[in-house]
């Protein structure tokens, strides 16, 4: 055991220019190590070479290595012998992993410690590197200090390795360059000699330290041009690593941290590094592992997903057998709902999170992007089953949505001609069994309300439970409720279609030999059930606005349908009349709608057909529907009043919608439709009111704010009625607070849109806010004496009958209010007053106690601050208001009035000079 202190007093009495806390005040770096050399000498009691002897007998160095130290020793490399000699005598004594009190060292000796291993590090690793790495312009200004000895450089990778286990030298990352030179150094020195010392050194580093710095250290070395041997070694190390455990996730966060770079840069980065085609089969198959458990990780950053969705991608491409792996890791995420383990009645298979979770999974693999995700092919032998989950999951749910784009993603990439079409007629008849099979619940699988009404959980239900599988009214539901308007359109041709053809189609069932309720009810049910489930979804579908917008953009495939629709109607009787109808109203209306399609040939080739349909139809309702549709394509139709209100109900419609985005559509068609005068939309002012009045209750600010733009459109309309009705909600005490509060704010809106035109309901307005002002709620009354100061501003002339009264209100609030921000209100509302005012002699009788008031309340020092600060603001508009008008007044009396009649007295001279017409003054 050695005293340790006199090796810290040793230490204190160096120079450490190459330290990082030292780096600014940096001078000569040879008469630094001469001084320190000296001291050393002067305390030392070993000599160099002892010193030396000591340490590679410790870190296990031969005689010949040792032999090449000493043959070579010169002064700086005495230098790094002893300081190396002096921080190991230091950790050799003093247990740094101990919490013993006698063991502790002050943080002064700490940083000796830290300053002393950053100088070392410097010349013991940093200048001893491979020639190529001073190329690079971190390394560079160390090239050349000190003459490269291999042995001396495996001693100090020794020392190194040996010190860097003590925690507290970590302090505020200041181990960080060293590790970055002791890697360089180890890749310098297996360039010559691979010795097990490096092989530890490297799984140290690797182990222990932090990964992320050693990736980011690797791509910080290769990132210089390198000889072969060097590149390939630090090749070898960032692949090896790479597929060691926790490699993917360590080498993403390494490249996170380079500032000023994107994520999506990012992630092509890691991903054309992490999917190559050199990688073994097992290398890429623990690749594809380690990836899907960093998105699992980093589930809720979208910016760590990016990079690990992005490399499951390339590595599905690459070869078939990581196609085939990444398949069996998707189907094993719904082997619970599938093919549960056991099927014991109300035993929880899922809780909330595990299948939140795994959607919201599926949903960054397959929507994140339309570069960077999974094929959406994958997707189609589970839509089945992500049906029957987004019909079990309240609509509320994020999962719900996260569900509906990852369906709708699958079908709108689908061609619409071939693959669509066969995709839906396996789901509307069901045939999941077929080859190749698709996925769908276990029988007694059920998804329920936990104890926590927002949450879910799956079950497995009692025996004799059947999962609904009903699709005629899942998917359309789901396509009506997103915002996929093109598929829907897409989905609604090809039931359409699909439709037709089951109409053409003779059934090969018979009702022959029929001997018990099972085979009658799957004789029903083989004849019936198909058409009945697309008469469904159909039915559904085409109450649906937008389909309509959108049909108008695919006449061609409309009218295709619509002969084979009449082209088997004529052939066969007995086909359903409900669906030819359906197809006949819907081309009515695309032909109302459309002059170009009314006069189009494809419409005029249905001519013949609709008069034929019309002649043998029994059914009244074809035969009226087939007369109308004729008038339209002779041209002998007008436009029928339903169609003059069209755009009236359809920005109703929307604005009755429960999403946010389509109210504030519907709210900008209505305000369009207000600002052409449109009579239908004109003749409906207090049903647009009421409108407005119920969506002024969403909570969503966006949709309120522009429900408040539609009162301000609707006042040129119906001003008193709009002013009537908003004051009559804003005192109702029935109504809540926030809704209340919106109403105010829209009805100051509308009186500031109005302007100075709003004095005809003064009273109206004046005594809404003024009547406000004496309510019991805090919030309410603040609210009403804000609102009264805006509208005092705007009627500063009209308020001289209400003055009084106003001024009262105020004190009574200052006087016997308790709530501060009202008070504060109250004051504004004499400053707005006074900035209102045009000429201060119109208004002489108010403004003694304004000013009274006011100053009482800026000279009062206890007065709360904020009311002091609007007293000083309204004294200082007073006093400008004040000064204003005197010096008008002042000018007004120096200016001197003459009457001069011209062509009197003239000077003659004067007009001589000009005596020619072109010569002006």
């Amino acid at each position: 055991m050695i005293n340790t202190v006199k090796y810290f007093a040793l230490l204190e009495s160096l120079k450490f220019n190459k330290a990082l806390a030292n780096n600014a005040e940096n001078s000569e770096t040879l008469n630094t190590v001469e001084n320190n050399l000296l001291v050393f000498e002067k305390y030392a009691k070993l000599d160099v070479y002892q010193q030396l002897h000591e340490l590679c007998d410790e870190y296990h160095l031969t005689i010949k290595q040792e032999t090449s130290i000493v043959s070579g020793i010169e002064p700086i490399i005495s230098y790094i012998v002893r300081l190396q000699h002096v921080l190991h005598s230091i950790t050799k004594n003093i247990n740094f992993h101990s919490d013993a009190k006698e063991d502790l060292i002050s943080v002064a000796h700490l940083k000796l410690c830290i300053q002393a291993t950053q100088e070392l590090s410097y010349y013991s690793l940093r200048c001893q590197l491979h020639d190529d790495f001073y190329k690079s312009p971190i390394f560079h200004e160390a090239q050349g200090k000190v003459k490269s000895n291999l042995s001396l450089l495996l001693l100090s990778i020794q020392f190194f390795v040996s010190i860097l286990p003590i925690r507290q030298f970590h302090i505020a990352n200041s181990m960080e360059l060293v590790q970055r030179d002791l890697l360089a150094a180890i890749m310098s020195l297996r360039v010559h000699d691979d010795s097990t010392h490096l092989d530890n050194a490297l799984s140290y580093l690797w182990q222990h330290e932090s990964k992320s710095d050693f990736f980011r250290h690797i791509l910080l070395l290769k990132a210089t041009p390198l000889c072969t041997p060097l590149a390939k070694l630090l090749h070898h190390q960032l692949l090896g690593k790479l597929n060691s455990p926790q490699g993917f996730a360590s080498f993403v966060d390494a490249l996170q941290q380079t500032p000023n770079v994107s994520p999506t840069r990012n992630a092509e980065i890691v991903a054309s590094i992490v999917a190559r085609k050199g990688f073994s089969p097992l290398a890429q198959e623990k690749m594809i592992l380690q990836v899907l458990e960093y998105c699992k990780f980093y589930l809720q950053d979208v910016d760590k997903m990016c990079p690990g969705v992005l490399s499951l991608r390339r590595l599905y491409d690459l070869n078939d057998t990581n196609q085939k792996q990444i398949e069996e890791i998707l189907s094993s995420h719904w082997e619970t709902l599938i093919n549960p383990e056991d099927v014991i009645s109300g035993l929880i298979l899922m809780d909330h999170q595990e299948i939140c979770n795994r959607i919201l999974l599926w949903h960054k693999l397959f929507c994140s992007s339309s570069v960077a995700c999974l094929p959406s092919i994958l997707i189609i032998p589970y839509l089945p089953l992500l049906l029957q989950l987004y019909d079990s999951l309240p609509l509320e749910l994020p999962a719900s949505s996260q569900l509906s784009g990852i369906i709708c993603r699958c079908l709108d990439n689908r061609e619409s001609d071939k693959e669509l079409p066969y995709i839906l007629k396996r789901l509307f008849t069901w045939k999941v069994k077929e080859e190749p099979p698709w996925k769908c619940f276990h029988q007694r699988i059920l998804i329920l309300p936990s104890t926590n009404s927002k949450q879910i959980q799956v079950k497995v239900a009692h025996m004799d439970h059947q999962v609904d599988h009903d699709i005629s009214r899942i998917l359309p539901g789901l396509l009506i409720s997103s915002s996929h308007h093109s598929l829907t359109c897409n989905v609604f041709l090809a039931l359409l279609s699909f439709m037709g053809n089951e109409l053409q189609q003779k059934s090969s069932a018979s009702v022959d030999f029929i001997s018990s309720e099972t085979e009658l009810k799957d004789f029903l049910h083989t004849k019936y059930q198909l058409k009945l489930n697309l008469l469904i979804a159909l039915n559904q579908m085409v109450s649906h606005q937008p389909l309509r917008a959108q049909l108008a953009l695919h006449t061609k495939e409309f009218l295709f349908i619509l002969k084979t629709f009449l082209l088997h109607r004529s052939g066969d009787t007995e086909t359903t009349d409900h669906i030819v109808l359906l197809v006949l109203n819907l081309f009515q209306e695309l032909l109302e709608g459309s002059e170009d399609l009314r006069m189009s040939e494809g419409s005029k080739e249905l001519k013949k057909q609709l008069e034929h349909l019309g002649s043998h139809s029994s059914n009244s309702l074809i035969q009226e529907s087939v007369r109308a549709l004729l008038k339209i394509i002779e041209g002998t139709w007008k436009p029928s009043e339903a169609l003059r209100v069209q755009p009236f109900q359809k920005a109703r419609s929307l604005i009755e919608e429960k999403q946010s985005h389509l109210q504030v559509y519907g709210i900008q068609l209505m305000m369009e439709l207000l600002k052409k005068k449109d009579p239908a939309t004109m003749s409906q002012g207090h049903l647009i009111i009421a409108l407005a009045l119920t969506t002024l209750k969403e909570k969503e600010s966006y949709t309120f704010l522009n429900c408040v733009r539609l009162f301000v459109s609707l006042v040129y309309v119906m001003e008193s009625e709009v002013l009537d009705k908003l004051s009559e909600e804003y005192l109702s005490e029935t109504a809540e607070l926030d809704y209340r509060l919106v109403v105010g704010e829209a009805l100051l809106k509308v009186a500031q849109e109005l302007g100075p035109l709003c004095y005809r309901y003064k009273a109206v307005l004046l005594n809404c806010f003024m009547q406000g002002t004496r309510s019991p709620v805090n919030e309410f009354r603040m609210s009403a004496f804000a609102n009264l100061a805006q509208l005092c501003r705007l009627l500063a002339y009209q308020v001289q009958n209400f003055f009084q009264e106003l001024l009262q209100l105020v004190n009574n609030e200052l006087t016997t209010g308790s709530y501060v921000p009202a008070k504060r209100a109250a004051v504004l509302v004499l400053t707005e007053l006074l900035n209102g005012m045009e000429n201060l002699l119109d208004y002489q009788e108010m403004l003694l106690p304004i000013y009274r008031l006011l100053r009482a309340i800026e000279a009062e020092e206890s007065c709360d601050s904020q009311m002091r600060l609007h007293a000083a603001n309204g004294l200082k508009i007073l006093n400008a208001k004040c000064r204003n008008m005197i010096q008008s007044s002042l000018a007004e009396i120096s200016l001197q009035k003459q009457i001069k009649v011209l062509g009197i007295k003239d000077d003659v001279s004067s007009q001589r000079k000009n005596s020619h017409i072109l010569e002006l003054n």
